[in-house]
């Protein structure tokens, strides 16, 4: 289908395994990487060196997790800490994990003096950040975490390639506005001069219609692929791809659409509600 994909930092299996399965491919989609910043950065830079030499083209800067959210459902599942915390990548996450049941302020001093390093950095400014990224690595960075008009504003003016809004799936703030509600303003303020990418919540092919209807270049969909691969491996990711493709056709042609640069918000029929949400009109 020609989809890109991008492989988290926490990925359980090596960037070099999955850049030599995609060259076998006929046609291969590329290949973006996710980082977080950990307070060594050096260990940051790491995996970063490690995806751009196995092909990757695009380096996605997560920003919205400058410490855990009260992730309960985490907290309840049946994740294997220990098992995680071999593999060094995953490092950082999993430190992060284990800092949530600290119950005082010296247990998570010591949790996090016992990481050496790999800890996310809750540090990162502007000023900073994107000017080391430059330096370290010549792939494109998009900024994933994008919830507010300012900051897509800061994002542009100093020069990203791209930003996902998102708010890492209503995981680390449960009382979080929904990516669609902010999407109108956050695309009227980049105003088409970088690409303006959504997650959160897209389930249906009518989901990714609504997206580019509000604003967004495309979209990126996690957890629906994940549910194939759980139910029938790669045939269960194709017919989920293959699903929201069909579905998303059927609404262009239900809404009278013959392409994607047709799409707008007036077939959707809504509009900001004091500069805040969507509504009905």
């Amino acid at each position: 289908m020609n989809l890109n994909m991008t492989l988290s930092a926490g990925s359980s299996t090596p960037i070099e395994n999955v850049a030599n399965a995609r060259e076998k491919l006929e046609r291969s989609p590329p290949l973006w990487v996710q980082v977080y910043l950990q307070t060594d950065v050096s260990k940051s830079v790491q995996w970063i060196k490690r995806a751009e030499a196995a092909g990757c083209t695009a380096l996605v800067l997560t920003v919205d997790t400058p410490i855990l959210g009260n992730r309960l459902s985490e907290r309840r599942s049946l994740l294997a800490e220990k098992e995680l915390s071999t593999k060094p990548i995953a490092s950082a996450a999993t430190v992060n994990r284990i800092l949530m049941d600290a119950r005082t302020k010296q247990e998570a001093k010591d949790i996090a003096d016992s990481a050496g390093g790999a800890l996310i950095n809750s540090a990162l400014t502007w000023e900073t950040t994107i000017p080391f990224l430059r330096s370290v690595s010549s792939m494109k960075i998009l900024v994933k975490g994008i919830m507010s008009p300012e900051d897509a504003r800061l994002a542009v003016d100093y020069g990203v390639d791209g930003i996902v809004v998102s708010n890492h799936g209503g995981r680390q703030l449960d009382c979080v506005p929904a990516t669609l509600e902010l999407l109108p303003q956050i695309a009227e303020v980049v105003a088409g001069k970088i690409p303006v990418i959504l997650d959160g919540g897209v389930r249906r092919g009518s989901d990714v219609f609504k997206a580019i209807a509000l604003g967004a270049d495309f979209v990126l969909v996690g957890r629906p692929v994940l549910w194939g691969l759980a139910y029938d491996g790669e045939n269960g990711v194709s017919a989920v791809l293959n699903i929201l493709e069909r579905e998303l056709s059927q609404t262009m042609a239900l809404a009278g659409v013959c392409s994607i640069s047709e799409i707008g918000r007036s077939y959707l029929g809504v509009t900001r509600e004091d500069g805040f949400g969507i509504k009905r009109l």
